[in-house]
């Protein structure tokens, strides 16, 4: 197992910019350059000992190092922070070792700073009656398939949305949307200052799109696109106000497959019970050919 021993600074003039970071507590961004394991002095019943652990590698302005304990990135505990390589991160600075030149930082205290900060700025909103009107920028950090949570980090803060917070459209499987790191807008719903739990929504920042689609109903056509067509449960088409809605082909058309641009008539719009029906009229590009499932004989 390889050892990491680059030292953090190079010039006293380094060390200075690095200990008055340190003196003022001063959050400060970095590149997780590697992930390796370091010998280090910890703390176990009542005395130290050598032990290696893992750690994070952070490149800083000016060519610094720096090394974040697996223990101080995050309250959550990770299996390994491999999965973090490449990726931007807030740190401070918390011990600078003299002897071996090497600066130890922890991104865990730097969100919990953050998370008191922002808790703060809820609390100021919602006295404020502001709240309801703040979109905040998150990070997608994962998702819980046991309790159906989307854990976004905002400010430094864990929040949680529930799959039907992340957009208006409810008829596909809420992780495929996604990507872990996309960075999203959301608004606060509710928060538990004591607890530190606070839900958010993607859709609240969105308009909903029965509005959009209830202004279309005036207009000639609309574009669409077929997502799937049933014998049982009939044709879908994705429209751009981001629906998915029943699809009606009349009879002197061809069946459409999944994959047609069409163009339709909005028919119904029940914004109520979150239903619209609209009536394909044509194939602006040309239909697709649905592939002989016997073709493969004459191969």
């Amino acid at each position: 197992m390889a050892e990491l021993t680059q030292a953090s600074w190079t010039n006293d003039q380094q060390l200075e910019e690095l200990a008055r970071i340190r003196r003022n507590r001063e959050i400060i961004k970095g590149v997780v350059t590697s992930v390796g394991y370091k010998t280090s002095k910890v703390l176990e019943d009542g005395s130290y000992v050598d032990k290696s652990i893992e750690v994070a590698v952070f490149q800083l302005e000016g060519n610094i190092t720096a090394y974040c304990p697996n223990n101080e990135f995050s309250d959550h505990e990770y299996k390994s922070l491999n999965g973090f390589t490449g990726s931007i991160q807030e740190f401070i600075i918390t011990n600078l070792n003299l002897e071996d030149k090497i600066a130890i930082v922890s991104v865990r205290e730097a969100d919990n700073k953050k998370r008191a900060a922002f808790m703060e700025q809820l609390t100021e909103l919602e006295e404020t009656n502001e709240l309801k009107n703040t979109v905040f920028k998150g990070i997608v950090r994962g998702f819980n398939p046991t309790t159906r949570r989307i854990f976004v980090r905002v400010n430094g803060a864990d929040c949680y949305m529930l799959p039907n917070d992340w957009s208006w459209d409810r008829s596909r499987s809420v992780e495929t949307l996604f990507d872990r790191g996309e960075e999203i807008e959301v608004k606060v719903l509710r928060f538990d200052k004591e607890n530190f739990l606070i839900q958010v929504s993607r859709r609240a920042t969105i308009e909903d799109p029965f509005n959009k689609l209830e202004t279309l109903k005036e207009m000639n056509t609309i574009a669409g696109k077929v997502t799937a067509v049933s014998p049982i449960h009939g044709i879908f088409v994705q429209l751009d106000v981001g629906l998915e809605v029943k699809g009606i082909k009349p009879n002197y058309l061809d069946e459409p497959v999944p994959g047609d641009i069409v163009s339709c008539v909005v028919r119904s719009v029940d914004k109520k019970n979150r239903k619209a029906r609209v009536t394909i009229t044509g194939y602006p590009r040309g239909k697709k050919k649905l592939k002989d499932p016997a073709s493969f004989l004459f191969e």
